[in-house]
């Protein structure tokens, strides 16, 4: 999903890195609130003193934006619910909740911690805001912003529309109230498409009055929330056709695999290019321990490729890299999702039993569509046939 990205510091036991699109996002801000926003609320200030408040508002949301994103991942934790890293990128942030929530109440209070967190950041800036008060203008004017910042990420992230949290507020309380997670995804996900249209418009709407960053914003994020919506309806499509499959019966059975000996070059003259191979176990002493796909060979030079073994690029297994056989298909395909090499290896205890790929899922589900319509054309034969 992300580009590269950069460790900034583990707070709780949850890594925080920046995707560089996040740099964007940073520039963009301190020019604004430098340039535009600090001088019409707080005039007569030098050019100076807005830099530094313009730097200081932009470090405090991203703050919150952490401290929002932590909320969501300290509560996914409480549940039991496997968490990665807190990424802040180019619209603003996001815990890696690598499961979904197995009931509505853990959805409910998983999505609601977020925005209440922004409240209460909300409530403590409006406070210092008070306390600083006319003698230190500038200070007082970023704990300003800061307060209006977090009570719109609250106000916007609470609308009905998934994949905010909202949608998923809203989700949980269709699920608990009718007990069809799928129902529920499909009125939260359409709330999410009838939001990102509107941000489109008004985004359009801004671009025709001459409000060119502002409206390329709202159009940017209202095509990611429709984008994500969209993501949100097929997976639960995916979810309809794959009902009752298990990874066992889609996996690859005689995966390639390689031996952590071999060197780099050996490994794309005699398997990766001649097979089309994408994705690679490595075993060692019929024990399987790590993968090696395009991304692990790219960070090689190829003038290096001779004198560099298998071993030293390895990426090890890890929970959004491997998948029980007897999971279900559902289950991988969301970790798919999540996993950048688009493959899980299917293990039993360190044992490789197989691999599956988001391929494998595709052509079960175009089959059972191509063969789905036989059956109906054929339904409908006899009784054309009686007239």
């Amino acid at each position: 999903m992300f580009a590269a990205r950069f460790n900034l510091f583990t707070l709780l036991g949850f890594r925080v890195v920046i995707d560089v699109t996040w740099f964007f996002l940073a520039f963009y801000l301190v020019v604004t609130l430098a340039s535009r926003y600090f001088p019409g609320v707080v005039p007569h200030q030098n050019s100076y003193m807005y830099v530094v408040m313009g730097i200081a508002g932009a470090a405090g949301l991203f703050l919150s934006i952490v401290l929002h994103e932590m909320a969501h991942a300290y509560t996914a934790r409480r549940f039991d619910l496997p968490v990665g890293d807190i990424t802040l990128f180019i619209f603003g942030g996001v815990a890696e909740i690598r499961q979904e929530p197995q009931t509505p109440r853990a959805e409910f209070w998983v999505a609601l911690m977020g925005p209440v967190a922004s409240v209460g950041l909300a409530a403590l800036f409006y406070a210092l805001m008070v306390e600083s008060g006319p003698a230190h203008p500038a200070a007082s004017g970023v704990f300003s912003f800061l307060a209006l910042a977090n009570t719109m990420l609250a106000l916007f992230n609470l609308a009905p529309a998934f994949p905010l949290d909202g949608g998923r507020i809203l989700r949980s309380l269709i699920w608990w109230r009718t007990g069809n997670l799928r129902r529920a995804t499909r009125i939260s996900a359409a709330g999410g498409s009838v939001f990102g249209a509107f941000l489109v418009v008004t985004g359009l709407l801004q671009l025709v009055n001459g409000n060119m960053m502002g409206g390329t914003w709202l159009l940017l994020i209202g095509l990611f929330v429709a984008a994500a919506a969209s993501q949100a309806r097929g997976i639960t499509n995916a979810a309809e056709n794959l009902r009752g499959v298990r990874v066992d019966d889609l996996m690859e059975r005689n995966p390639v695999t390689v031996a952590p000996d071999l060197t780099v070059e050996r490994l794309v003259r005699d398997t990766i290019y001649p097979q089309n191979r994408k994705f690679v176990v490595v075993t060692e002493a019929s024990r399987a321990f790590g993968f090696i796909g395009p991304e692990q060979i790219r960070r090689v030079p190829e003038s290096q490729w001779s004198e560099t073994y298998v071993r030293a690029i390895t990426e090890p297994f890890t929970f959004g890299t491997v998948v029980s056989p007897t999971a279900t298909a559902f289950e991988a395909l969301r970790k798919l999702q999540a996993n950048s090499c688009r493959h899980l290896a299917v293990l039993e205890g360190t044992t490789l039993l197989g691999t599956v790929s988001e391929t494998d899922f595709l052509n079960y589900v175009t089959l059972r569509e191509e063969l789905a319509l036989p059956k109906k054309v054929a339904a409908r034969e006899p009784a054309t046939s009686e007239r």
